[in-house]
């Protein structure tokens, strides 16, 4: 592999800014070595900042979170089912439900999921836990990066894995998982750091070593709600080639690798170092004929698991990812204000667990109270973002904001059944109202809903911008 360094001209002196309640901080655990820009966002969790909404000890007003955690049985009354997990914290294990699932300590971010509500042996199913900053990642007419360090002990694609998603729109928990669950952004694209290979193994590593190892084990883009996923669904247009491998950290120990992935209009290419290091950067992975129909959009860091007692010793049903330094450059674009109505909080069976969503019947809506909605905003433009899920699909959806009624066609292409979806739902700015906003949302169909907020675009308060003296390292 060939490598070539583009230094800029000045000293390493990346200037912070301000820890306001709209801005997160730029410092030099954020730099990027394969940047060609400076760095638009940074976030290093120095200390938690939560502000009581979905995003738990996370800064709400830089973070939003997304969460489908387990069942929805319209029968048995569940609607997208939390079950308690454990999340390993820097002073000890604890069992925590949502928001209190994503936590800061130490200086990172540390989350937790539990794929098994039963407690009994392979009964676990597919869960998604997405985080995404509100600033737009801006990639237009250039090859951008994104970066961030993470504790991927991961034991495959039958356990829990990270990803990184990047949607034109901030729509909530963007996920699919083969062709069986499909809550698709409208344009965007997805990596999985779900390849695990084990001492002495090939797998996707072109070497056999005596470390446990990953990589990236698949890609998906989509565009118009099209996907296109190297595991074999969809358009099968790009491809995923596997170029290296890096080594896992300690399963539990929350020592982390630094990753990195650049994106250009036609090429995704990933590199990460090995646990515990910060260079060198590896190329593990490029993404082909990624031929992307968007260049700005939002990125998501997600925890994703699929019944992860298969995936042991030991069982990752339970599982805590560390995250930190979230970075990416480019120009800064602007900053989303978004506000979220609660879950719902309503517990059920004997387990402990809590229904996140609402279900309401065909003809019917759920209630949601959106909160803390400024006087006279101003915006770009202004959505409601949900996840919901179907067994047949309606063919629109009924949304009703402080009493103004509003029917929204299918935007789908396909009318698949038994799936999560996720929307992008526009409305005028004259809906709103200062302080509690009431949003039902309903369908034709029995429909169950979860993750509601209301965001409005380009409204945030600008940012100091980015240092210019930043000392950035290309790779090829």
């Amino acid at each position: 592999m060939r490598r070539a360094c583009l230094v800029a001209i000045g000293a390493l002196a990346i200037m912070a800014w301000l820890r306001l309640s709209d801005t997160a901080t730029a410092q030099s655990n954020c730099t990027l070595q394969s940047a060609t820009s400076p760095v638009a966002f940074c976030d290093t969790f120095d200390a938690p900042m939560g502000t009581g909404n979905r995003s738990g000890d996370l800064n709400g007003r830089i973070w939003g979170v997304s969460r489908i955690l387990g069942d929805t049985n319209f029968g048995q009354g569940t609607a997208n089912a939390a079950p308690p997990t454990a999340l390993l914290g820097c002073g000890g294990t604890s069992t925590v439900l949502p928001p209190h699932d994503v936590v800061v300590c130490n200086g990172q971010l540390r989350e937790a999921t539990n794929d098994n509500a039963s407690g009994s042996f392979d009964a676990g199913t597919v869960t998604v836990l997405a985080m995404y900053p509100k600033q737009p990642f801006d990639f237009a007419g250039r090859t951008g990066t994104i970066g961030f360090d993470v504790s991927n002990d991961t034991h495959g694609t039958h356990a829990a894995w990270p990803e990184l998603w990047v949607t034109d729109k901030p729509v909530p928990a963007p996920f699919n998982h083969f062709d069986s669950w499909i809550a698709l952004p409208q344009h965007g694209f997805g990596i999985r750091f779900a390849a695990q290979v084990g001492a002495g193994q090939y797998g996707f590593c072109p070497n056999a070593d005596n470390t446990t190892r990953w990589t990236v084990d698949s890609a998906v883009v989509v565009r118009d709600y099209v996907y296109d996923d190297t595991n074999g669904f969809g358009t099968r247009a790009i491809t995923m080639t596997p170029l290296d491998c890096v080594t896992s950290p300690p399963d539990g120990s929350g020592v982390m690798n630094h990753v990195e992935v650049r994106v250009s209009q036609n090429q995704i290419d990933v590199y990460a170092t090995d646990a515990g290091t910060t260079a060198p950067l590896k190329h593990i992975a490029v993404v082909r004929n990624a031929n992307l129909t968007f260049s700005r959009g939002l990125i998501w860091l997600e925890d994703a698991h699929y019944n992860a007692d298969k995936g042991g010793p030991p069982s990752q049903r339970m599982h805590t990812f560390v995250w930190d330094n979230v970075a990416f450059d480019g120009p800064f674009t602007y900053r989303d204000l978004s506000y979220d109505a609660p879950d719902a909080g309503v517990p059920i069976g004997g387990n402990g667990a809590i229904n996140l969503g609402k279900t309401s019947a065909a003809g019917q809506a759920s209630s949601w109270n959106v909160l803390g909605m400024p006087a006279v905003p101003t915006a770009e433009a202004v959505r409601v973002l949900f996840n919901f899920f179907h067994y047949d699909a309606p063919t629109s959806l009924n949304l009703t904001i402080n009493g103004h009624a509003h029917v929204v066609p299918w935007p789908y292409p396909e009318t698949q059944g038994f799936t999560w979806r996720t929307m992008a739902a526009s409305i005028p700015i004259t809906d709103l109202v200062p302080g509690t906003n009431v949003v039902s949302i309903g369908a034709s169909q029995t429909i169950a809903v979860s993750n509601v907020n209301i965001v409005l675009v380009n409204a945030g308060p600008q940012a100091p911008s980015a240092p210019t003296n930043l000392r950035i390292q290309a790779i090829d």
